[in-house]
């Protein structure tokens, strides 16, 4: 990955992240399975993300290539436009959160799922001409992003059980298995971009000195940032259901450092090679 190429890396990570996180928080309060000071906590660590992701977005020079790898041009606009629209959204959900409005916040969170969606599409699509297909790097953003987001959620869950052993366990073990379940679903695209050839290299095999099968970048990728937390989730699912949650916290701490870097590795990979992997 070039140095040009970081921005738009640290951007991916943090959209992913705070749509994702957004997306799963509603999903476990529009269900009543989770309380009012975590949803609090929850949305107060999606505000900043998507500050992040806005001011990132908007930092960056509209360009049609970077370091070499393509660009789509168009993109910039809807994608700035959808960025700052998910900020506004997941604003409004945090101050109904603060004020328990529960049927109010639910609302808004879907909004803001909504729209935080749109904004990864056009992310996504942004950075999609050299890889394999637009809608397969359009769907590898979506599935990373539920991934990320689920993990981040179901992390901070575990924390917040471990303030109250009175809550019930059933939320801590829907959350790692989702988590297991949104391994699977990113390690689909990921056996897809292998499979498929990009439509343009970025750079040359000789620039990069092997080809991806011989990338420790890649095994990398796939080792830490897939398989070690498909195993991990498991296993707090496994923990869970004990009631061990401080170790199924521990686990599930984990396996976000473990997502974390095999997207970083996943996003230089995609600068670098084409491939969304």
């Amino acid at each position: 990955m070039n140095a040009s190429s970081l921005p738009y890396t640290v951007l991916i990570l943090l959209a992913e992240l705070a749509v994702g996180g957004l997306a799963v928080l509603t999903v476990f309060d529009a269900r009543g399975q989770v309380t009012r000071g975590y949803v609090k906590a929850g949305a107060l660590t999606v505000v900043p993300l998507a500050l992040l992701a806005a001011w990132t977005l908007a930092t960056i020079s509209r360009a049609d290539d970077v370091g070499g790898y393509a660009l789509s041009e168009s993109w910039f606009t809807p994608a700035r436009v959808a960025v700052a629209a998910f900020l506004v959204a997941s604003g409004l959900h945090l101050v109904a959160a603060l004020q328990e409005r529960e049927a109010l916040g639910v609302r808004l969170g879907i909004l803001g799922s909504i729209v935080g969606t749109a904004a990864l599409i056009a992310i996504g699509a942004l950075v999609a001409p050299p890889a394999w297909s637009a809608w397969g790097v359009v769907g590898s953003v979506l599935a990373a992003a539920v991934l990320l987001g689920g993990s981040l959620m179901a992390m901070m869950w575990g924390h917040w059980y471990l303030t109250s052993g009175r809550l019930p366990k059933e939320p801590m073990e829907q959350m790692s298995l989702f988590v297991f379940g949104a391994v699977l679903i990113q390690a689909v695209f990921v056996i897809l971009a292998v499979a498929i050839p990009a439509r343009e290299v970025p750079l040359s095999e000789s620039s990069i000195g092997v080809g991806l099968g011989g990338n420790p970048a890649f095994w990398l990728r796939v080792l830490v940032g897939l398989i070690f937390p498909a195993l991990l989730a498991w296993l707090a699912w496994r923990t869970a259901r004990i009631r061990g949650m401080m170790s199924a916290t521990g686990l599930l701490y984990i396996a976000l450092g473990a997502l974390l870097a095999g997207e970083v590795l996943a996003r230089g990979l995609l600068f670098s090679t084409g491939q969304a992997v």
